[in-house]
């Protein structure tokens, strides 16, 4: 099988020594803490946030619109509308378009294309059913969006704003990421797997066994150093390289583990949790993490995007309380979201 000329430099050995890392992160730096917290509102859930540092926006899906904004100023700057369930965002490397998943309910899904100056909807994209994580990748100027219900991936071309390929996956697909050079990965949690999608090729050029890790959930890449980060369901954090697929425990994870993003820059590693804690681990080498710090947010803040430029974690959450609707008992019980209670947490130092 042959891959693109990019993507086999990308994946060439890489030396870097534990030293190298150590200076790439000056050791007298400030203690990370919460340093603002902006209080949004609003009624609705959440899924997954979309960072712009280079534009200082923040994308925020909101079930059926996504909130924009500044992320110099925290204030609103304006929504994306015209919805019905939406998932998560992927952003194009022009600074021109956004890319929404929206299984609606669940009958039809959708790939919603917007453009990021006016906040409108130029483009609905029929996909398969429940479409859930979604990832673009530069090389080839795709938007790959995957398919929970249906256990497939399908590719747009961004140009066209239309389906050139659906890829069948063996089972349901979880988080995703793209390395930026004609790859993209996914996790297959049920099966404890990791696939990697080549997207020139339109299909699964190589899948990897994570065990012992268990039902990897979040993702995280760093490219310049061919590693992938992943959280576990027996509260491991695993990396896998990307040459090989081997995957190795670096650290324990916390419990109820959301989000996982790694800065590459400062070479930091972030995990939020569902009790409200951002968990920093600092590279020492490419196997050897030292937690350096847990900072206390919010109870529920797991959603989290953390920018390159200045290693700052973005995270979402409400106020919870019961919900005394007309629903079940299972839901009754369930925490619920209080409206115009949802707020932006940045965690920083």
């Amino acid at each position: 099988m042959a891959f693109p000329s990019t993507l086999l430099l990308a994946l060439a050995p890489t030396i870097c020594s534990a030293a190298t890392l150590r200076n790439a992160s000056p050791t007298a730096l400030p203690q990370f803490h919460v340093q603002d917290q902006w209080k949004l509102g609003g009624k609705g859930g959440w899924g997954f946030l979309a960072l712009d540092p280079a534009a200082h926006r923040l994308y925020i899906p909101r079930t059926n619109r996504v909130m924009v904004v500044d992320t110099d100023t925290g204030k609103l700057l304006g929504e994306v509308q015209g919805m019905k369930n939406i998932r998560e965002i992927a952003l194009d490397d022009s600074g021109k378009y956004g890319f929404i998943t929206d299984p609606t309910d669940g009958s039809a899904g959708f790939v919603h294309v917007f453009d990021r100056s006016s906040f409108n909807v130029i483009a609905s994209v029929p996909t398969g059913a429940v479409p859930n994580a979604i990832a673009f990748d530069p090389y080839s100027k795709s938007i790959i969006a995957f398919n929970s219900h249906s256990h497939s991936a399908t590719v747009i071309d961004t140009a066209t704003n239309q389906v050139t390929a659906t890829i069948p996956l063996s089972s349901r697909p979880g988080s995703a990421v793209a390395d930026g050079n004609g790859a993209v990965f996914a996790t297959l949690p049920s099966n404890g797997e990791i696939v990697r999608i080549d997207v020139v090729a339109k299909k699964v050029s190589v899948t990897w066994q994570l065990a012992p890790c268990t039902g990897p959930t979040g993702l995280a890449i760093d490219s310049v150093h061919h590693q992938l980060f992943t959280a576990c369901e027996d509260h491991k954090l695993v990396t896998i390289n990307l040459e090989t697929g081997h995957a190795t425990a670096i650290a324990d994870a916390p419990p109820n583990a959301g989000d996982i993003d790694f800065d590459v820059q400062h070479n930091l590693l972030f995990v939020a949790d569902a009790s409200g804690t951002v968990s920093i681990f600092r590279r020492e080498s490419l196997l050897k993490y030292l937690r350096i710090q847990q900072v206390k947010t919010q109870p529920g803040a797991r959603t989290m995007a953390v920018s390159q430029k200045d290693a700052k974690a973005y995270l979402v959450t409400s106020q919870f309380g019961k919900n005394t609707g007309p629903v079940s008992e299972e839901l009754q019980f369930r925490p619920t979201p209080i409206p115009d209670t949802f707020s932006v947490i940045i965690v920083g130092r």
